[in-house]
């Protein structure tokens, strides 16, 4: 065999050995690009679903013991989301020892257009002493369902079901804490009894009439304070 024709062999191996090379790293890099490629998709889908669930609206209905012995129904959208055309269904009436027909209020009966992200709409239901034997009186020891439907800004639609169910309450203990209203209440009633106080003072001063009117007032004054 001839020089020329080694070389010629050597240089055909050559090219052949290069081109398998060029495939291999070819092929490496398309498979990587693809892993990459993958990578982000997933990526994107993941942002996507933190994005859409915190624009959900969350809308739910609860029945709020934070005033016990007082029952409320509050309404809350615990979402970033804001929701619209809001509907409520429920499985029995809700209703108070007084006859009054909670589910049949505007807003339950016609619904709500909007309800802003962070908003709630609180209504009174009844004393737990008073709600409890008209539960049990109307079989609905197990609670009342009902149902929210609502639509996102996108129009997208939901749906969840919630149980009023203030039974759960009737063997405990509880104490009636007081709210702002009831402080503020209590900061009003303290100020006339001290303007009461004074006033008889200065008539005392002037009359030299004893001291059992304001005795009378310091002692409704110790039992508020």
């Amino acid at each position: 065999m001839s020089i020329s024709t080694i070389a010629q062999l050597l240089s055909a191996g050559t090219n052949l050995v290069f081109v398998i090379v060029i495939a291999v790293g070819y092929y490496v890099m398309i498979k990587l690009y693809r892993q990459m490629a993958t990578s982000y998709d997933r990526m994107l889908h993941v942002t996507e679903a933190q994005r859409t669930a915190m624009g959900r609206p969350q809308v739910i209905v609860d029945d709020d013991y934070s005033r016990l012995p007082e029952v409320d129904i509050v309404v809350r959208n615990v979402s970033q989301g804001a929701a619209k055309d809001i509907t409520f269904e429920f499985s029995s009436p809700v209703e108070s020892s007084d006859g009054t027909i909670i589910s049949d209020l505007t807003y339950f009966k016609d619904g709500l257009d909007f309800l802003a992200p962070g908003a709630e709409i609180s209504c009174y239901w009844d004393h737990l002493e008073s709600l409890l034997p008209l539960l049990k009186e109307k079989g609905l020891e197990g609670g009342i369902l009902v149902t929210a439907r609502y639509k996102g800004l996108a129009r997208e639609s939901y749906e969840a079901t919630w149980n009023l169910k203030p039974t759960i309450y009737q063997d405990d203990r509880y104490v009636h804490s007081k709210g702002i209203q009831d402080v503020a209440r209590s900061l009003e009633e303290i100020a006339g009894d001290l303007k009461t106080l004074l006033s008889v003072d200065r008539e005392q001063a002037r009359g030299g009439r004893d001291g059992d009117s304001s005795r009378e007032v310091m002692g409704r004054l110790s039992g508020k304070a």
